[in-house]
């Protein structure tokens, strides 16, 4: 049986992580499968892992970017100085430990999921090992832009999650004669036999509370949705460094009570909220794949998003299982929820096509395409 290695940050709560164990789960039915964890961060990974999957943990210490900004915060010298060195010590020893995982691989395929990683495949990876990566951000900047063509100098394969992703990668990566770009979209592990009936004024959205996923721009969009409906409701899913923020935010706009901030919770608790939601809402300023949209749809729960340069427009197609935003038009969002929530022909024929398209990344459909790069 070939063996495959997953190169991974570490198994907590995230759209990474989640869809790398739940590729992980598929992948071992027909593989040896090795997850390569640089930080134990739990005592357990926060996602179900197949008992037939190795793990492998490099370090216990774990990043300490919150005690640092809390000693910033706070201007306590001493600990500034404690907290820095102890920062680039962790920075570090997780190259190192890398490196060392890397140059010491004994498998047939090893799959980077961070640029960096890629990096150091391109550079220590043993002659044999076919070399995949699979970027999971999307950035367009020329610093990026830079950074990924030298990470992949080396790479046998780059996967990319959409059309917009691969097209970009075609084009960054055009000299780069070793490498082959395939477009494999992420995968849900399934399609729950329930979906949400659609009744309720609830809007919902998932993810880190960071300033990427601009929730502040949701709660704005949710108070001109809220004038409309006093009866809507938004809950936001998740744990994150902007919660108190976010929190203040709610309580300026006087929204107690009609926007709930879970914190983070299990993946059951994810799918609850969403069986009970009528419009899934997604306000981030960058996106790769998100898996949240793909849940959402499983759930019968058609989606509002800003359109970026990637990800929600190779999912969502615009009046057919809900809508893209340009511009990040606030006003133009409230309306399109507006719409939805006040239209129940529209708003259960949204979510019946959003169901129906959630099956073609089901493994059965996505998991052929991986076996084309590994047979």
């Amino acid at each position: 049986m070939k063996k495959v290695v997953i190169l991974l940050l570490h198994m907590r709560h995230g759209g990474i992580e989640k869809q790398t164990i739940n590729f992980a789960n598929e992948l071992c039915k027909d593989y040896q499968v090795e997850i390569i964890s640089c930080y134990d961060m739990l005592s357990e990974p926060a996602y179900y892992v197949d008992k037939r999957i190795k793990i492998t943990y490099l370090m216990h210490d774990k990043p300490n970017k919150q005690e640092f900004q809390e000693a910033v915060h706070k201007k306590k010298i001493f600990r500034i100085l404690k907290e820095g060195i102890h920062a680039f010590s962790i920075l570090r020893k997780k190259k190192s430990y890398m490196k060392k995982a890397i140059q010491n691989l004994e498998a047939d395929y090893v799959i980077s999921t961070r640029i960096e990683y890629a990096d150091l495949l391109s550079k220590y990876a043993p002659s044999g090992v076919k070399t995949i990566t699979q970027e999971h951000l999307h950035n367009d900047s020329p610093e990026y832009i830079k950074r990924m063509q030298k990470a992949c100098r080396n790479i046998d394969y780059l996967v990319a999650l959409g059309p917009g992703s691969k097209e970009n990668y075609v084009r960054w990566l055009d000299g780069n004669r070793k490498i082959e770009i395939v477009q494999i979209p992420n995968l849900l592990d399934k399609v729950p036999n329930l979906s949400s009936d659609l009744r309720s004024m609830q809007i919902v959205s998932v993810g880190r509370l960071h300033p990427v996923k601009d929730f502040c721009s949701l709660i704005d969009v949710f108070e001109l949705v809220q004038k409309q409906i006093p009866e809507a409701r938004l809950t936001i899913v998740g744990g994150g460094e902007e919660r108190a923020k976010l929190e203040a935010k709610v309580k300026e706009k006087r929204l107690n009570g009609k926007v709930v901030i879970t914190g983070m919770v299990d993946k059951e608790r994810v799918q609850e909220t969403m069986l009970y939601a009528s419009v899934y809402a997604m306000t981030s300023l960058t996106e790769c794949f998100p898996m949240v949209l793909l849940e959402s749809f499983s759930c019968g729960v058609p989606a509002v998003a800003f359109d970026v340069p990637v990800g929600p427009k190779a999912i969502i197609k615009e009046g057919e299982n809900g809508h893209l935003i340009q511009n990040r038009d606030k006003e133009e969002m409230a309306n399109r929820i507006i719409e939805i929530l006040t239209n129940k022909t529209k708003r259960e024929k949204l979510g019946k096509n959003a169901k129906r398209d959630a099956y073609q990344y089901l493994p059965e459909a996505v998991m052929p395409k991986w076996k084309e790069i590994l047979k």
